[in-house]
């Protein structure tokens, strides 16, 4: 039953396909035979008048594909609007190319009859494949079959990469090891020349050890003189600003004390007044 309405579906397809080419074939036909009968400007008039409903049948269409989202469908709208521009072109193409109106038209017939016949043998094949591994196991197969082949590829991957690690350890391991060799060998011959050196040279090296000693001690003499005079003006800064502070806070302190002895004048002076008025109040009564 599938396979049957599968097929009546790709029949009604190509059927569709024949009705539009049939259609557009005797729309190019009617106009070469019309040029024949009717004046150019009733002519173009009358192209100008079918370009616009192929453009409204085009628009309408992509609305619906875009609605149903559906390629077929917008692929017909677009042959429509192809066809919208190709009518309202008719006639400046003649004029440009001096071309025969009649033998134009049957020309574009046989293009858009060569178009139609390729996009239903592409239609054709297409859907006869896919019915075809539709039918056949062997996709299953193929499928089951990949991710084994997944599986071993990657596991041989990651052995290559082992490889390739324990490759680049084994040769830094060889280098580091001539390295040594190399500084050993360096040594030994350093040690033999140090000990067939003349005396001289020893005492050359005494001489320079005493001056680069001497250097050190002048330049910790130096660092140490520096170092109690800062910690001289340092000792000198804090005590200074420890009398600041102190002065500050005496300040402050007479300052609240003769606050409290304000608030305290006041507080006497309110009480007084309020002592006479409840007096004066008495003696009126």
């Amino acid at each position: 039953m599938n396979w049957k309405y599968r097929k009546g579906l790709k029949m009604k397809k190509i059927k569709k396909d024949l009705i539009i080419a049939i259609c557009l074939i005797g729309y190019v036909l009617m106009l070469s035979l019309a040029s024949t009968k009717m004046t150019i400007e009733r002519l173009s008039k009358d192209i100008e008048v079918f370009s616009g409903a192929f453009l409204v049948l085009g628009l309408l269409g992509l609305e619906k594909a875009y609605k149903q989202d559906e390629g077929i469908t917008a692929i017909t709208a677009i042959e429509l609007l192809v066809m919208s521009f190709y009518s309202l072109s008719i006639m400046h193409i003649t004029t440009l190319i001096k071309c025969d109106f009649i033998k134009y038209m049957f020309f574009s017939a046989g293009a858009i009859g060569l178009y139609y016949i390729l996009k239903i043998i592409i239609i054709y094949t297409k859907q006869r494949k896919e019915d075809l591994n539709k039918l056949s196991d062997i996709s299953e197969i193929v499928k089951k079959d990949e991710p084994i082949k997944k599986e071993a590829k990657k596991r041989n991957q990651e052995e290559n990469v082992e490889i390739e690690q324990t490759k680049k350890i084994d040769l830094n391991n060889s280098k580091n090891e001539g390295i040594n060799n190399k500084n050993k060998n360096l040594k030994a011959k350093s040690a033999t020349k140090t000990k067939t050196s003349k005396p001289k040279e020893n005492t050359d090296k005494n001489k320079s050890s005493k001056k680069t000693a001497t250097s050190k001690n002048k330049s910790n003499n130096e660092k140490n003189v520096k170092a109690e005079k800062s910690d001289k003006k340092n000792k000198e800064i804090k005590k200074e600003i420890k009398r600041r502070t102190t002065k500050k806070t005496n300040v402050k302190e007479t300052e609240k004390k003769v606050e409290k002895e304000e608030i305290e004048k006041k507080k006497t002076k309110t009480s007084a007044k309020k002592k006479q008025t409840k007096k004066e109040v008495k003696e009126n009564d």
